[in-house]
């Protein structure tokens, strides 16, 4: 799969080349640089600031804190007694609150709580600490190789230092998560081991972690307190690392004061405390806090020493090169239920009163059993002799009777007690269903659940009895998202190898891998906590598969099928996908007949193909014999289809293609929507051309098809006949009959109503024809009406002009006239 997935991210990545630290000499030789510069732990910066600060502001430091510390602890007091209580009631430690105070009375306890704890660290151990690790890769911004391959050596480095180099780290982690349910938040702190040089992982108690009141919140609480109990040894190699400065302690004389929880989780595992403190165990507080030290308010980390209130260290609690003093994260916080404070809930606070209430009921309904076996007596006093004897079961006992009686009855008398009642035992059944509902599932239902149920409704039932759980595990998947990220910081801080190899020598990641974001992140899914999920949705995905067959690779959906089975090597069991190259239709008849995949490619002859396998189908020696036959018809008739489809498909493209003079498919492509509407048209009147032609050319074969699908059919061996299979038979063609009934009259309707629709399509052709023959006429009569008054126009113009020249011909004869008869000329200017 590994493999797979580089050459897919091969095809999708960018590669960038990584500069070497080794370059060639024109001699041959090679010039080797080696980095030699320390870790980034190893900075002045984050050197112990204890050590130069003077004893004087030590001492107001060191007291100051301490103030504030305990005034932590004492805001917390109801808290603390809150976890204690929910330790007790466990019963693991034989001293759960309540019951009856007889002697004999039952001391029983009801699991309630015991049980909802180990079923939490089941489910969330199995989701975010696989057997693999609990890392996985992630890719920040753009995909590239190098990124991935980068990602890869941290992924891998960072699970091998949670699996095998830190061999505590599941045990821790697994402590953990037994105890988030009770107190409702749990914390796991890693820190760097200068002497075994790697990171060490530790479990943080509840009652061992202090915030202020005023706090809301655990990661931007301003103080943060982690109470510490170490050995005089872990002292001495404090100091000799420089981690503490070399600081004259006295010795504790006795062992120091824990809280009540730790001393009922004492009880539980079944040891006491050394009066004289044999270890030389000491109590400090190591305080994550923001104080003024160096001019300003900024994080760091201060250890003192309880009894003494003496500062061992001071540290800078933030990165070199941050400006803005950001705080780093050492302690990772595993809430439960989120609540106002800074402290979350837990099962002690949700159900707590009823795992109490079942606890008495249980007791009370044991009590109420052993008191009507054995009651209590009394006795007539007076008489003498007689005496008084505890009877336990199957034991006979002598006494003596009192004077002047010979019956033991008439002097002694049974005390009535009820038995256990009925409605007693009802109303524990109710509170214990009633506190399974907090965190119950469904999974128990599963089981008695049809097999048949649609895999949407088993996914919603498994989503509503889940949806407790589920909101709980995405807390916990970011949490194990913040331990991935402080892993990834010692190891930016602290590694000082270039190549870091594991035990056995193969090389893991280099150090410059960790320079950077964070490229892992936890294995877990914040959606899915549970296997049945998982499950599920792989079915629901193998129906959509079967549903929608050509849109799944059924490849890629077994395999995600057999993965979350658990298959091992589950690659080896599946067949490699079939390869399928181009062949010549003899070799697909022969690879058809060996139960071998062909296909059909868009520029072979399909007629000539179609020929070839239509004579070995029909050949009776050959496709048409039950030898050869029963593996390669099956093939072939669908391979005969891809050729038909292939040839239809190629005709109606050429034709097209000699339509417009050039290649159709080039022309859908770059062609506008308009275009596209007319290759469309173009398409449909190649479409009838090809029809025609697929009628004549490829009549014979659905012919040659039926009788192949029924000479299949008689390969196959009959069907066991069920006692019922005849009336369902008669019920099947009694449907068939109807069904088609139904469709011929739906046929005749459908051709009725098209011929229907031809006629009307042929009136409405008519009707415009009509029309246009009508417009056409009224366009002529209409140009002819225009020529008309032209020519009319004209020959009233022509008449005016002769009209206007006769007048003027008449006005001259009249002017010479007058003119002759006066003597005179015409006066161009008369008065």
């Amino acid at each position: 799969m590994a493999n797979d997935q580089e050459e897919a991210l091969d095809g999708m990545m960018e590669y960038e080349d990584t500069p070497s630290d080794v370059q060639d000499t024109e001699d041959g030789g090679a010039i080797v640089q080696i980095d030699d510069t320390p870790s980034l732990g190893e900075s002045e910066f984050y050197s112990n600031l204890a050590e130069s600060i003077p004893e004087a502001e030590l001492s107001v430091i060191g007291s100051s804190l301490c103030d504030l510390i305990e005034k932590d602890k004492e805001s917390r007091k109801r808290r603390d007694e809150q976890y204690e209580e929910g330790l007790r009631r466990t019963g693991l430690g034989d001293d759960a609150p309540g019951g009856a105070g007889f002697s004999g009375a039952s001391r029983v306890v009801h699991p309630m709580l015991t049980k909802a704890c180990v079923d939490f660290s089941s489910r969330v151990m199995k989701e975010i600490f696989p057997v693999t690790g609990p890392a996985k890769e992630r890719i920040i911004g753009k995909p590239t190789k190098e990124k991935f391959e980068k990602a890869q050596r941290i992924c891998k480095y960072m699970n091998w230092q949670m699996t095998r180099q830190m061999k505590d780290f599941r045990a821790e982690l697994e402590q953990l998560s037994t105890q988030v349910p009770l107190a409702g938040a749990q914390y796991l702190k890693l820190t760097w081991d200068a002497r075994r040089k790697k990171p060490v992982p530790l479990f943080v108690s509840m009652d061992d972690v202090l915030l202020p009141y005023a706090a809301t919140n655990f990661y931007s609480a301003e103080r943060k307190t982690h109470v510490q109990y170490i050995t005089k040894l872990e002292y001495q190699r404090r100091v000799q690392s420089g981690m503490y400065r070399d600081v004259d302690l006295p010795t504790v004389a006795i062992t120091p004061e824990t809280t009540k929880s730790e001393r009922a989780n004492d009880k539980i595992e079944g040891r006491s405390a050394d009066t004289y403190n044999a270890d030389g165990l000491r109590t400090i507080f190591e305080t994550y806090v923001y104080y003024d030290i160096e001019g300003e308010a900024s994080p760091y980390i201060v250890s003192i020493d309880k009894s003494t209130q003496k500062v061992l260290s001071i540290y800078r609690n933030w990165e070199e090169e941050d400006e803005l003093q950001e705080e780093m994260n050492w302690i990772v916080e595993f809430p439960m239920i989120p609540w106002r404070g800074a402290y979350p809930i837990g099962f002690v606070h949700m159900i707590g009163g009823l795992s109490a209430a079942a606890t008495g009921s249980l007791r009370a309904l044991l009590d109420a059993a052993h008191i009507s076996n054995f009651p209590g007596l009394v006795k007539m006093k007076g008489g003498a002799g007689g005496q008084t004897e505890r009877i336990d079961p199957t034991e006979v006992h002598e006494i003596e009777g009192s004077f002047g009686q010979d019956d033991i009855r008439k002097v002694l008398m049974a005390l009535p007690f009820n038995p256990p009642s009925a409605v007693l035992f009802q109303l524990l059944g109710f509170m214990i269903e009633s506190a399974d509902s907090v965190v119950r599932t469904t999974f128990e239902d599963l089981a008695d659940s049809n097999a048949n149920v649609p895999v949407g409704t088993t996914l919603a039932r498994i989503e509503q009895g889940m949806v407790v759980f589920n909101a709980i595990h995405g807390r916990v998947h970011d949490a194990m998202g913040r331990v991935l990220e402080v892993l990834y910081r010692i190891n930016k801080m602290y590694l000082d190898e270039e190549e870091i190899y594991d035990d056995t020598g193969e090389l893991l990641a280099y150090r410059a891998d960790f320079e950077g974001p964070v490229n892992v992140m936890p294995v877990s899914d914040p959606n899915i906590s549970t296997d049945t999920q998982r499950f599920a949705q792989v079915m629901a995905v193998m129906q959509r598969s079967d549903a929608k067959p050509g849109l799944y690779d059924p490849y890629k959906v077994e395999e995600m099928f057999l993965r979350q089975l658990k298959v091992p090597d589950y690659e080896e069991l599946l067949a490699p996908k079939p390869n399928v190259d181009e062949m010549n239709a003899v070799n697909e008849n022969l690879a058809a007949s060996l139960n071998r995949p062909i296909a059909a490619f868009p520029e072979q002859e399909h007629l000539a193909h179609l020929q070839v396998h239509l004579d070995f189908i029909l050949n009776p020696t050959l496709g048409s014999s039950r030898l050869v036959g029963a593996a390669a018809l099956p093939i072939l008739l669908e391979h005969v289809k891809e050729h038909v489809v292939l040839w239809y498909v190629s005709q109606i493209v050429d034709v097209a293609s000699e339509a417009v003079g050039e290649n159709i498919g080039k022309l859908q492509k770059d062609a506008t929507q308009e275009e596209k509407k007319e290759l469309d048209k173009l398409l449909a009147a190649a479409s009838q051309a090809v029809n025609q032609q697929a009628e004549q050319t490829l009549g014979a074969i659905p012919q040659i098809v039926e009788q192949a699908i029924e000479l299949l059919q008689s390969f196959r061996p009959p069907m066991p006949q069920d006692p019922s299979a005849s009336l369902m038979k008669a019920e099947v063609e009694r449907k068939t009959a109807a069904d088609q009934a139904k469709m011929q009259i739906e046929t005749q309707k459908l051709q009725m109503q098209q011929q229907t629709e031809a006629q009307r399509l042929q009136t409405e052709i008519q009707r415009l024809q009509n029309e246009l023959e009508r417009e056409k006429m009224r366009e002529q009569a209409a140009l002819a009406k225009a020529d008309m008054e032209i020519e009319a126009k004209l020959r009233m113009n022509a008449e005016d002009n002769q009209t206007a020249k006769q007048l003027a011909a008449l006005e001259v004869q009249s002017g010479e006239k007058i003119a002759l008869s006066t003597g005179h000329g015409i006066n161009p200017n008369p008065q």
